[in-house]
């Protein structure tokens, strides 16, 4: 029976007994208990609720104020500009200095005649091998051929007036013996015949000239070497300046030698000529080693020296200019090729180097970004630092000062970077250290 009603158990306990009927209660029966009113419950599932609700709202705001501060920090670290890293390297004592140059013959010259004329002959054609005499060709030149027979002819009159004098010479002696003549007329044969003797002088002189002229009408090399160009062919005029009238021919038309006969190169021994930085010039001494390569010839390397350097930095570029001879066995380095010389400086100072992508050009000048060491959390300040560079070696860039062994730059700047700044390091999967030159 419930007992949340009193006023229905009374009702159902009068039908069952009715009045005047004398009733016993129960022994042992439970005695009635005065049901709660419905304001005290109401009452304690409120208060219940309330302490319930407080006991909430303790535990959840630190945990929500904490969630909040992780939050806020995870997002501002995803939010620092992220950078990559690499650090300043030493380069080893000593090294190979490596420089460009390009291949040129030991001697080099352009042949013109010395007579004027037409090409009766030629002998040696581009690509052929010669040796100092040999005749490369030969010039018909008639005008020559009777200037030295006039001369000739000239020599022989001024010898037989020359006798002539001579004779008269000695006549005008024996009469100024006797005193048959005067003085006077004694002193004029003698001064005819001294004359004479100049006039005949001059003209064996001129014989003698005309006739080395005439030797030129054959072209000879003037040393050993090759051919690399021939501007000459049969019947072509030769002017009084030794220029042709022919075409020039395929390797005569760089401008060197514009209208000679032939060009020709020794090649036995070539030289290049490099540009030596200021950093250098001193260690630069002859005698030098330097191994010279050629892109072409990947299987190969060519010995060459250092025989003579300018004495004097060029003041447009700080360089030193070096001449390097080497020896060309078979002729295998063609003049005009673009080589490297790699020369071994023992008393070079070792370098610092770092990579090329680190450096940042502003107004105020060249600049590097260092870090200081990074946080637990792989973040870390930039500081921008100025420095002096050096030489360029594509990719990577020598600093001469502003910058120490082992330190930490970023190597890749971008523009929103500022001094101070908080940046986030990324993973450096080869170490981040310079590469070597």
């Amino acid at each position: 029976m419930p007992h949340g009603d009193p006023q229905r158990a009374l009702a159902e306990h009068e039908s069952h007994h009715p009045k005047g009927e004398h009733h016993h209660a129960d022994v042992g029966a439970a005695p009635l208990v005065k049901p709660a009113s419905t304001k005290r419950v109401i009452a304690i599932i409120t208060g219940v609720a309330v302490v319930l609700a407080a006991l909430l709202v303790s535990s959840f705001l630190p945990r929500r104020a904490t969630s909040r501060e992780l939050e806020a920090e995870v997002t501002s670290q995803d939010q620092l500009p992220e950078v990559q890293t690499a650090q300043v390297a030493q380069a080893a004592t000593g090294g190979d200095l490596e420089l460009p140059g390009t291949i040129q013959p030991l001697h080099e010259g352009a042949i013109y005649a010395r007579v004027g004329g037409y090409v009766r002959q030629w002998h040696a054609d581009i690509g052929r091998v010669v040796r100092a005499g040999d005749v490369l060709a030969e010039i018909d030149a008639p005008e020559l051929d009777q200037q030295v027979e006039q001369a000739q002819q000239q020599l022989a009159q001024t010898r037989a007036a020359l006798g002539l004098a001579k004779a008269d010479l000695a006549r005008w002696r024996s009469l100024a013996a006797d005193s048959a003549v005067s003085r006077e007329e004694l002193d004029q044969k003698t001064a005819a015949y001294d004359a004479a003797v100049a006039n005949s002088g001059a003209a064996e002189a001129n014989v003698k000239r005309l006739t080395e002229t005439q030797r030129f009408t054959k072209i000879t090399a003037p040393f050993n070497g090759v051919i690399t160009a021939r501007n000459v062919d049969l019947g072509s005029l030769i002017t009084t300046s030794g220029a042709t009238s022919a075409s020039i021919t395929a390797g005569g038309g760089n401008g060197l030698g514009a209208g000679s006969l032939f060009r020709i190169a020794q090649t036995d021994t070539v030289r290049m000529y490099i540009s030596v930085p200021q950093a250098d010039a001193l260690a630069m001494t002859p005698g030098m080693t330097a191994d010279v390569t050629v892109q072409e010839l990947p299987n190969r390397t060519f010995t060459g020296h250092v025989v003579r350097t300018s004495a004097a930095l060029d003041a447009s570029s700080r360089t030193l200019l070096t001449e390097v001879d080497i020896v060309n066995p078979g002729m295998t380095l063609l003049s005009g090729m673009y080589a490297q010389a790699h020369v071994h400086l023992t008393h070079r100072a070792p370098a610092l180097i770092l990579p090329a992508t680190a450096l940042v050009v502003r107004s105020s000048g060249t600049q590097i970004i260092t870090l200081d060491p990074p946080a637990s959390d792989q973040t870390s300040t930039i500081h921008f630092r100025p420095v002096v560079v050096g030489r360029d070696y594509g990719g990577t860039i020598e600093v001469q000062s502003g910058a120490t062994d082992g330190m930490t730059v970023v190597s890749n700047p971008s523009a929103d970077l500022v001094d101070g700044m908080k940046v986030k390091l990324a993973r450096r999967s080869n170490g981040g250290a310079a590469a070597t030159p």
